[in-house]
């Protein structure tokens, strides 16, 4: 029988608030980003660029958030899973976590050393420019815009299986596991 804390997310068993708060802005943020890059394909020129511009922006931030919750997980464990769970469902929690870290440093890392191969830096939401880290070459700028691509549909696919996966524990084995990243 599992206990209250393993079933309802309470005591010991919650992230704390800081990591709870770095999960769902940078989980709002990459869902808003993989949106605009999928939505503005085809609109006119200038709303292009001006989503472009926030998808950009919004991309460096990912990378600061990220940044900033991988500090703060060196310095506080996470919870641990439910004793029940079982050795094969630890282990993907563990790999894709580990993808996850990848990919949210990878991912802005390689729009920036794209922006920055094409000779346009950053806008970072009208307060700051973000200088490029890379001379400018087009050829490097066209292979991280392909790199960037795929890594967004990595992306893309991981996030569904974690929310998949999350709403398994939810509502079919009601493990109460969505509780520890409960922001309220």
């Amino acid at each position: 029988m599992a206990t209250r804390a393993e079933t309802t997310g309470t005591a010991g068993s919650r992230y704390t608030r800081v990591a709870i708060w770095l999960h769902w802005l940078i989980g709002l943020a990459v869902i808003a980003n993989i949106g605009l890059a999928m939505l503005t394909e085809d609109m006119p020129r200038e709303t292009h660029r001006a989503a472009m511009d926030v998808h950009k922006a919004l991309g460096i931030a990912v990378l600061g958030l990220t940044i900033v919750r991988i500090l703060w997980r060196l310095g506080h464990k996470p919870p641990p899973l439910p004793t029940k769970t079982p050795a094969w469902q630890r282990l993907f929690a563990g790999v894709v976590h580990f993808l996850f870290y990848a990919l949210l440093i990878l991912l802005p890392l390689s729009g920036w050393v794209w922006m920055s191969a094409a000779g346009r830096p950053i806008d970072f939401f009208g307060v700051a420019t973000i200088p490029t880290i890379v001379a400018a070459n087009e050829g490097l700028a066209d292979v991280m815009h392909d790199r960037h691509e795929v890594l967004g549909l990595a992306m893309l696919g991981l996030a569904a299986v974690h929310i998949l996966a999350a709403l398994k524990h939810q509502f079919v084995d009601r493990n109460g596991l969505m509780g520890r990243m409960n922001p309220i």
